[in-house]
């Protein structure tokens, strides 16, 4: 005879199962609670956040709509539209070479076998040992004396590629080592005897990495997908250090310039508007995260990682 569902469902929830529930949904809320302040922040008005005590759950009295009305359509204050663009622009841009260059990188430390191939690695390792702070100045450098550009001719004068879309086009672009220590660690893991039998068979080196090999490495490149667009969506260096143009803008430096507008003595600085657009940046990185999080773990696990 089957066992009553009222019983099945008690002996599952018993004190300690409760217990464990309630602790997590109070460490969940915990966790949650500046994602809820900051859309209810978004409902202020700015004269009204400035001049009112803020409770835990901030509820203003007069909500508008202003703020996310300008982190869709944008306002006089923010061009938001031009500050998303700039920014899905770098993230695939970005993503996109991190992707070509981890793959081919990884593959040559992987399967070519030359002179000097683990020092080189190890080197590339070491790299990443060096804060990316200590790379501000040399780079300002690089770009300002960039040579033929903007006035310059050979490592004098001018403002070379600064404050132009080459910051991004140049500067963004690089090998990316963890991605390439991922995909060499994942291709080792190989056998060699699959390239030969395609050799065997008529295939040559492009088909044998484009159509053999990269196929089984999905779940790495998966992973530095999600890794690099985080990172360039987050990025808030580049633009703001390389450029002054509000066209070049992505949102995280333009939240900052916008931060500063008005911050003559007297005036009231729009934060329920930064809130909103700091909102429009945690959003699509939470639901990148939260959708493809299997993918990290995946790949991670393929490259025999363990954590």
């Amino acid at each position: 005879m089957a066992e009553p569902f009222w019983l099945s469902l008690r002996k599952q929830f018993t004190p300690i199962h409760l217990l464990g529930h309630a602790v997590l949904f109070g460490v969940g809320l915990v966790l949650l609670y500046p994602l809820i302040f900051m859309i209810l922040a978004g409902f202020y008005d700015k004269n009204e956040f400035m001049t009112t005590v803020l409770r835990v759950i901030p509820i203003p009295e007069e909500p508008t709509l202003a703020n996310y009305r300008a982190l869709i359509l944008g306002s006089k204050d923010a061009a938001v539209s031009t500050y998303m663009t700039n920014s899905l622009i770098r993230t695939a841009y970005n993503t996109f070479w991190a992707l070509l260059t981890s793959f081919l990188a990884g593959y040559v430390f992987a399967r070519l076998k030359f002179k000097g191939r683990e020092q080189l690695f190890l080197i590339m390792l070491a790299t990443q040992m060096i804060p990316g702070t200590l790379a501000i100045i040399p780079t300002y450098l690089e770009f300002a004396r960039f040579p033929f550009a903007g006035g310059n001719y050979i490592f004098t004068g001018g403002t070379g590629i600064l404050n132009t879309w080459w910051v991004y086009l140049i500067g963004g672009p690089a090998i990316n080592i963890m991605g390439t220590f991922l995909v060499k660690q994942s291709l080792e893991k190989v056998p060699i005897e699959l390239d030969e039998a395609a050799i065997v068979d008529g295939a040559g080196t492009l088909r044998i990495i484009f159509q053999i090999l990269l196929p089984l490495q999905l779940p790495i490149m998966a992973f530095i997908a999600i890794t690099t667009a985080l990172g360039t969506w987050n990025d808030f260096i580049t633009p703001f250090f390389y450029t002054n143009s509000d066209k070049l803008q992505t949102l995280p430096s333009a939240i900052t310039r916008i931060s500063s507008v008005g911050a003559s003595p007297g005036a009231v600085i729009n934060y329920p508007l930064i809130i909103t657009l700091s909102l429009g940046i945690t959003v699509p990185a939470m639901l990148i995260f939260f959708f493809f999080q299997k993918y990290i773990v995946q790949g991670l696990a393929n490259t025999g990682i363990k954590g």
